[in-house]
């Protein structure tokens, strides 16, 4: 099944939202997948899948207008 490229920009927007949410708590674990990790880890996670989201969304905008011209 393929996602609207609008669905990655929007988890984009998400995950940014979520890692700028994470630098405002004073935590020093959270809880990932089970495993109480460093907040650090947990940041970098977030803002890793922001990016990712972003740049697939991008890849994706890029690739249409190009088969528009």
């Amino acid at each position: 099944m393929k996602m609207p490229k609008n669905a990655y920009l929007v988890l984009a927007i998400i995950f940014s939202i979520s890692f700028i949410d994470s630098l405002f708590d004073n935590e020093a674990t959270h809880e990932l997948f089970f495993w109480e990790v460093n907040m650090w880890v947990y940041r970098f996670f977030r803002l890793g899948l922001a990016v990712l989201f972003m740049k697939s969304y991008l890849d994706m905008r890029n690739a249409e207008k190009i088969t528009e011209e």
